[in-house]
């Protein structure tokens, strides 16, 4: 899995040319891949990928969509919205076409379920070391056997 690439394509190459990565069937994009300084390279690449790319799409993904749309009149972050700018129209249509969040059987592990920030919300920040109690709040509308 990997997130947040944010248009750097340095680090998109660093972590497909992991071996672990490179030779896996499937590769899960959690969300923010373009907004960045190359977001046609970042996205081309990850395209160019097929099937083997599960995409799911981030808030940072989701506003640039939205602005390029008419759907909202700026962004924020002025590197996201430059970087909305440059998008083509195909890039725009692979965007579209990814979910907020997917389901997946991953043997071992059973039905996992996949988000950029939580199920709540692409824009909601816990972390790692977050309470119990705040994790059990955010999953707490999820089917038990997630």
């Amino acid at each position: 899995m990997l997130s947040d690439i944010h248009g750097v394509m340095a680090a998109l190459d660093a972590v497909l040319a992991d071996l672990d990565i490179e030779s896996a069937d499937l590769i899960v994009a959690l969300g923010d891949v373009a907004a960045g300084p190359q977001p046609c390279a970042v996205l081309d690449r990850l395209m160019s990928l097929g099937n083997r790319v599960l995409w799911i799409i981030g808030n940072a993904d989701r506003e640039m969509l939205e602005y390029r749309n008419g759907e909202r009149g700026e962004i924020d972050d002025p590197i996201a919205l430059w970087a909305a700018d440059q998008l083509q129209d195909h890039h725009l249509r692979a965007l579209a076409r990814h979910p907020l969040s997917a389901t997946i059987s991953v043997g071992g592990l059973g039905r996992l379920l996949l988000c950029h920030a939580t199920p709540r919300s692409d824009e909601e920040v816990v972390l790692v070391d977050a309470q119990r109690g705040r994790w059990l709040e955010i999953v707490a509308e999820l089917p038990t056997d997630i």
